[in-house]
């Protein structure tokens, strides 16, 4: 059936193709679309989204985005067959936005699938944009996404939730940087500064498949994945919060024993990851901090010693770090399934 451009407003360019009388026309006019029009915008977008050459062979990720541009080639020639086809079909205004839109989105699936724990990231700070009132998330006319203040600083809406440690986390450090910054920032960028701030390092998954190109010293890099290093972060920052909110004998039993697999002390590794400094550990453990500095050498403490140090029994100890161990994994695991 052929189209009629008088049903819809679909985009000019689009107009030969849809009104073609000969099948072999319109073919010869769709080849030219997607050569001319779509095959452009696919790349740019991969190759700035995936790091990718788009040449043959190459890197795992480079034909996996070979294979993603044959996916959006192939669907995109679907559409426009069937609206070429059926007039009822829902127009393409704009068609280059059509193609951003459905590369970008495709390339968000990929990403989705990749990278499960860089998106969990991502995911949790455009939810924290969307819900806190002080924060707005909105696309700008780049067709880049901002974050920065809403103008409404308010500090919440009545009868929201509590919030989980790394709500909490996260709401800080965006507040935090977007008073610094003055100015709205890059979405994208917001991921990368809370990988810094946080003393998180971000390589990609692969460098470019082209060897001795300029993008591989771009791009390469042997320091920890940010996604796992960021999700880890916020686990220990989870843990740490309910740490906090188990009792004062719980608290001291688990962390003045709290050893690695090599029987070494944890404790030290707190402040040294930004968890909590020695003067927050003191007040943890309910205890002066100049007596808490005399002990920071011993650590990890033996159970009768820390029996001593408390005026209860050893086995009371050993009782009292695994009912703290056994309260962490139930809020733990509830805190997995939210």
């Amino acid at each position: 059936m052929q189209h009629d451009p008088k049903d819809d407003s679909s985009d000019s360019m689009l107009a030969p193709f849809l009104t073609a009388k000969l099948e072999s026309i319109s073919d010869e006019l769709l080849r030219a679309i997607i050569d001319e029009h779509a095959d452009p915008i696919i790349k740019k977008i991969l190759r700035s989204k995936l790091r990718v050459s788009l040449n043959g062979g190459g890197t795992q990720q480079n034909q996996d985005a070979l294979e993603i541009a044959g996916d959006l080639r192939a669907s995109i020639i679907s559409t426009l067959r069937a609206l070429r086809q059926n007039p009822n079909q829902t127009a393409i205004a704009n068609f280059a936005d059509f193609v951003a839109i459905k590369t970008y989105s495709a390339c968000a699936d990929y990403f989705r699938e990749k990278h499960p724990q860089r998106w969990r990231l991502k995911s949790l700070l455009r939810r924290r944009l969307g819900q806190n009132p002080r924060f707005a998330l909105w696309q700008g006319e780049d067709k880049r996404w901002y974050a920065g203040f809403s103008g409404h600083q308010e500090t919440g809406s009545k009868g929201e939730a509590p919030l989980s440690a790394a709500q909490m986390k996260s709401d800080e450090f965006l507040g935090a940087l977007f008073e610094r910054s003055g100015r709205p920032i890059v979405f994208d960028e917001v991921v990368k500064i809370a990988a810094e701030t946080w003393h998180i390092h971000d390589p990609p998954a692969e460098s470019i498949d082209t060897a001795d190109s300029e993008r591989d010293e771009q791009f390469t890099s042997s320091e920890p994945r940010v996604d796992l290093a960021v999700e880890q972060r916020l686990f220990f920052e989870q843990v740490w919060f309910e740490v906090c909110q188990l009792p004062v004998l719980q608290r001291a039993a688990l962390l003045l024993n709290l050893r690695d697999s090599r029987d070494g002390g944890v404790i030290s590794f707190l402040p040294f990851l930004g968890i909590a400094s020695k003067e927050e550990l003191a007040r943890l453990l309910e205890m002066p901090y100049a007596d808490f500095q005399k002990l920071w050498n011993e650590l990890p403490l033996d159970d009768l010693r820390i029996a001593q140090m408390f005026g209860i029994t050893r086995q009371q100890v050993i009782n009292l770090r695994k009912t703290a161990r056994e309260r962490l994994a139930r809020r733990m695991r509830k805190l997995g399934e939210e």
